[in-house]
């Protein structure tokens, strides 16, 4: 297979791109092994009924279907799977290698399975405490300078030019950034003379300083992605576990109204999924390049300071990018609300309305004096509601009157044998929950013979306060689990 690999991410060998499990990225296979992205396969010339490889130009013959027949190649889709499942893997490498920078870590030359944490300045031996005692107990190593490795004297690198002088400054002239490194020699009579300049060890320290002060951004940044990643799993799992009921419920639907909205709702389900798995790929990529820039910049860390000035143009195009990618996730994560329900707008003339493509009416029933306006408002007070993906009859019933309950039950027996509300949903909303000795949802539920009074259709009995607004939304979502398994009704 012809099969790149860049920041451990698999990309076509033709156009370079990313593969991916569905589209037009696809990976497929020809018939001499080779992998190729669908894409750019529907853009090889046709030899008849035939495609040659792009690599070694031998011929597969194409059936009716022409590329789309092509088989995908599994194994690699698996292994993208794979990659894609392991986003939280790669946050733990790009966290493991945010703590590793500016840690690096130094074997006692004495014995490497111990950790040096001394630096002989004598000997120019890395020590650790033990080994140290043990070496330098005699009366004339006792006499060698040891100091913190944090303290080691840096080794000076050799100029080129000038070979019996070390490299001591680096030029911050423009022109010269391609090699800014220069000793003595060249600084006073070389190429670089009369060039602004500045100390080899002061210029890496800065470089490093920069790094490790960037750290602690990419840090919080690789926690923001991760945890976005966790929340798409979330959604798209959710969106999934209720598609299928959507799928099933589609041969239901009786009417037009109900084919119509299951449509509406079906073409926002998967045009969704199609976005969120998109979302997750990219999130992928993203966490992946992270932890290949944190291992880069551990590396450029350990490095001595002539390799880290000469790192740091690369270094600071690195971070650069960094800067701006967590700049594009925080406006894309800032302006986009992950949600499983489907949007509805609820309006001031009662209309409801799902996406931009249908419109519908809700009608709310009761007594007077039961609080359906109240409901209403509240409901209004935002011109976008919490998602709710249905339309029900929603009946109101004052909990404080005892005394009216049987006229509630008589309305209501009235409302359901009504021909056009044969099949709606029944949502009764139990009023004023929150004043002391009300007639509670379960006793409401046996004096007025719920179970027998709504048998064959689907209902829901809600405790509620339309005041405060208690209760009002878990009503809702009770019909947002109803949408598929009851169907659409259009009542006006």
């Amino acid at each position: 297979m012809h099969i790149r690999v860049s920041f451990a991410v698999l990309e076509c060998g033709v156009c370079e791109d990313v593969f991916s499990l569905q589209g037009d990225k696809v990976p497929r296979l020809l018939l001499c092994g080779h992998t190729v992205c669908h894409d750019c396969l529907t853009r090889l010339p046709l030899h008849g009924r035939a495609v040659r490889c792009p690599f070694d130009r031998q011929v597969t013959e194409l059936g009716d279907s022409g590329v789309w027949g092509l088989k995908k190649n599994f194994a690699l889709l698996e292994l993208l799977e794979r990659l894609q499942n392991g986003a939280s893997n790669q946050s733990g490498m790009a966290e493991g290698a945010l703590k590793g920078m500016g840690e690096c870590v130094i074997r006692c030359d004495e014995d490497e399975s111990h950790t040096a944490s001394m630096y002989c300045t004598v000997c120019a031996t890395h020590l650790c405490a033990e080994c140290s005692q043990l070496t330098h107990s005699t009366r004339t190593l006792a006499k060698h300078r040891r100091v913190p490795l944090a303290d080691k004297p840096h080794e000076k690198t050799l100029c080129p030019q000038h070979q019996v002088h070390a490299i001591e400054f680096v030029c911050l002239e423009e022109a010269c950034q391609a090699g800014p490194l220069m000793c003595c020699v060249c600084k006073e009579y070389g190429k670089h003379q009369g060039h602004k300049h500045a100390v080899l060890e002061n210029e890496a320290n800065q470089i490093r300083a920069s790094i490790l002060d960037m750290a602690h951004c990419i840090r919080s940044f690789t926690d923001e992605v991760s945890e976005y990643s966790r929340k798409l799993v979330g959604i798209v799992q959710q969106i999934e576990g209720g598609e299928q009921i959507v799928e099933d419920s589609i041969g239901m639907a009786h009417t037009e109204h109900e084919e119509m909205a299951l449509s509406v709702v079906d073409a926002h389900v998967r045009e969704r999924l199609l976005w969120l798995r998109q979302q997750q790929e990219d999130m992928t990529i993203l966490l992946s390049q992270v932890a290949t820039a944190c291992m880069h910049c551990e590396k450029t860390l350990q490095q001595d300071d002539c390799r880290v000035v000469l790192a740091k143009q690369e270094i600071n195009c690195l971070l650069e990018t960094l800067q701006k990618q967590q700049h594009q996730f925080t406006e894309l994560a800032d302006h986009i609300q992950l949600d499983a329900g489907i949007p509805v707008t609820f309006t001031k003339d009662n209309r409801v309305h799902i996406g931009p493509k249908m419109e519908i009416r809700v009608v709310t029933l009761g007594l007077d004096g039961a609080g359906k306006t109240t409901i209403l408002f509240k409901l209004k007070q935002d011109e976008f509601m919490q998602p709710i993906p249905t339309i029900a009859v929603v009946f109101v019933i004052d909990s404080c009157h005892r005394d009216r309950l049987m006229e509630a039950h008589s309305e209501l027996a009235k409302l359901l044998t009504e021909k056009e509300l044969r099949d709606a949903l029944l949502l009764i909303f139990a009023n004023k929950q929150d004043v002391s000795g009300v007639v509670s949802v379960e006793e409401m539920t046996e004096l007025l013979s719920l179970h027998k009074l709504c048998c064959g259709r689907s209902w829901h009995i809600q405790g509620c306060d339309a005041r405060s607004g208690m209760g009002l939304h878990e009503g809702l979502d009770w019909l947002s689990r109803q949408l598929v398994a009851a169907g659409v009704l259009d009542v006006a």
